[in-house]
This record gives C-alpha cells, structure tokens and sequence, in this order.
C-alpha cells in the first residue's frame, strides 16, 4: 500500500512539477517564509512599543504605506521602523519621523537605517550623540552651530523644521524616487509587498496549523517516519545489490 502510495504521489509530483518550480519552488517559499516572519516579527515590535495593538497596527500601515512611494527598500523602513518608534508617541508621530528620516538620508547620501538610527539618538541624547550627521554636515544643514549646547527639544524643532513638512528639504525624498535609482528600488519593494499579501492571505496560517497537527500527532509521524526509513533503506540495499 505505501509502495503504491509513493507511485501516485510520484506521478502527481511529476505532472504539478513545472507549475510547482515556477510559482513555488523552494527558494520562493524560502522567501515567502522569511518576508512573513520578518512581517509578524514587526508587527509584534510595534504593537508592545506603542503599548497598544490598533496603534501597532496603525504604525504598521504607516510604515507600509510610506515604503511605497520612497526609494529605500521595505526591509531597510522595516528595520529603522522599530528604531523610529522608540521615540515616537504615536503612529502619526512615526509618519512625520519617517519622513524626515527620507529626507535626511536623500540629501546626506547616508543608508535609511543608519539615517534612522542616528536620528533616534539625536532625539534621545541631543544632536551632538548623532555622530554620523556631524560627519556629513547634516547638523549644519538643520541649523546647528558648531559646539553649541542644545536641548532634545530644540533638536525635534530644528529637525522637523529643516527636513519635516514644509521644511527648507522637503521634497529631497520625492525627488530621488524619480531616479532609476529610485524606480527600482520601489520596483523591488512592490515584490516584496506582494510576497507580504500573500503571507497574510493565509500562508503563514497554514504553517501554524501544520505545526500544531505535528504536534498533536507525534507517534503517528513518528512511525510514520519509521516506515519511509525502512522503504527508502530497502531501496538503496535494492540499489546497492543491482550494482
């Protein structure tokens, strides 16, 4: 009965496996799997940093919807995200920091996530802690004086007055997503975000359910396993014989 049941499977395998090896094959589960949990992961992130879950959801569609129409990769916003939102009291809060972060990174040349970070400190500890914005003249462009002393609340102001909406470098974001630089970069993400609708269509809900029938039926795939080991251990003796 197994022995037949192998040859039915191996025949359905054979007839799906063109359409299996285009739309699915194991380095596109692979990659489903992984945008999945890099997604979930997120959103956990965000839901205990803001203490609440519609305002980490709300965060999350933020981060979603501003990834869209920028030229940084999702995973880079994702990444940055979770650092944004430790300085940020709300999910508009975080809209408003995403955006400054773009325009930061668009006019210093600097990666999204390392804009990111630096602005979290500059935010945290005064924008002297920001090294990297020292470095590449961002301080000076937002306003700062060389060796002045500064409050974390000057900082949020210069900042948000210098790359925030209306400010002096608003725009530098939209700008730079017109490159081919840009365009393919959001070409990438649209793959990525297309890879995270199918995850949230039930993929990831598949793989928990089988998880949980694994564990609810451990002697059964363990004799299970026990069976294929013998037939396939026949086999290579088979083989070895033959030779």
């Amino acid at each position: 009965n197994i022995d037949g049941g192998f040859q039915k499977i191996g025949r359905t395998a054979k007839a799906l496996a063109p359409i299996l090896a285009g739309a699915l094959g194991a380095g596109a589960i692979r990659s489903f799997v992984r945008v999945g949990s890099q997604v979930e992961n997120l959103r956990v992130r965000l839901r205990f940093l803001f203490g609440d879950v519609e305002e980490g959801a709300k965060a999350f569609d933020v981060m979603a919807n501003f990834a869209s129409r920028v030229p940084f990769s999702l995973q880079e916003i994702q990444n940055a995200s979770g650092t944004l939102a430790s300085v940020a009291k709300n999910a508009n809060q975080l809209n408003e920091l995403l955006k400054i972060t773009g325009n930061v990174a668009a006019v210093s040349g600097l990666g999204f996530a390392e804009a990111a970070g630096n602005l979290q400190r500059a935010f945290s500890a005064g924008a002297n802690s920001a090294d990297l914005f020292r470095e590449r003249g961002v301080l000076a462009l937002a306003g700062f004086k060389a060796g002045a002393t500064v409050t974390i609340d000057e900082t949020i102001d210069k900042f948000s007055e210098a790359f925030g909406t209306g400010g002096k470098f608003d725009g530098a974001t939209k700008e730079l997503a017109s490159t081919f630089t840009g365009t393919m970069s959001m070409l990438g993400d649209a793959v990525f975000n297309f890879q995270r609708q199918v995850v949230d269509a039930g993929l990831l809900d598949a793989f928990k359910e089988l998880v949980e029938f694994l564990r609810q039926n451990v002697a059964q795939t363990e004799r299970l396993a026990q069976v294929i080991g013998r037939v396939l251990a026949a086999a290579l003796r088979g083989v070895t014989k033959a030779l």
